[in-house]
């Protein structure tokens, strides 16, 4: 895996890592994708049209047409009720496990800083530096990177927080 962050002049954040993930985006579509999807809506409709003649016709016209042996009616608005409960219960446990198991907690450091993060340590176009040098954050602050970096906790909370607002000065 090669360095993301280079002392070189020349050297700016790319999409290597991009490059070199293992996932993809799948832009090929099948030719049978039409006739699937077109299979599928017939399919979805007639099950809904089905499903409301049972819920919805009285006994007498099922009767007349044939249909002498369907299912008690209890059970038209008891699957739905279910599906439907299923799905909010569904919703609540992912986001109550995101939050009380996935979460970090907000004392610890992978809040602040993580493995993948680009702090912003390079230089910016037009300037040629010695690798020595430190590339003035302020710069970062009110302009646009070349690329996704971070910005360190320390200058973020100096911007925001400071006395003497740098924002002021840009106007």
């Amino acid at each position: 895996m090669p360095a993301l962050i280079d002392d070189t002049p020349e050297t700016f954040v790319s999409d290597e890592l991009a490059r070199e993930s293992d996932v993809t985006v799948s832009t090929n579509i099948t030719p049978q994708a039409e006739y699937k999807g077109f299979a599928s809506y017939v399919m979805s409709a007639i099950f809904l049209i089905v499903w409301l003649g049972w819920s919805l016709l009285p006994d007498k016209i099922l009767h007349d047409v044939g249909i002498h042996y369907y299912p008690s009616r209890w059970w038209a608005l008891a699957i739905p009720s279910y599906i439907l409960i299923a799905m909010i219960y569904t919703y609540v446990a992912l986001a109550l496990y995101n939050i009380e198991v996935e979460t970090v907690p907000l004392n610890d450091l992978r809040t602040l800083v993580d493995d993948s993060g680009v702090i912003v340590t390079q230089v910016h176009e037009g300037q040629a530096r010695q690798a020595h040098e430190a590339v003035p954050l302020d710069y970062y602050v009110h302009h646009p990177t070349s690329g996704i970096w971070d910005l360190p906790i320390g200058k973020v909370n100096e911007v925001l927080y400071s006395a003497g607002n740098m924002e002021s000065d840009q106007l």
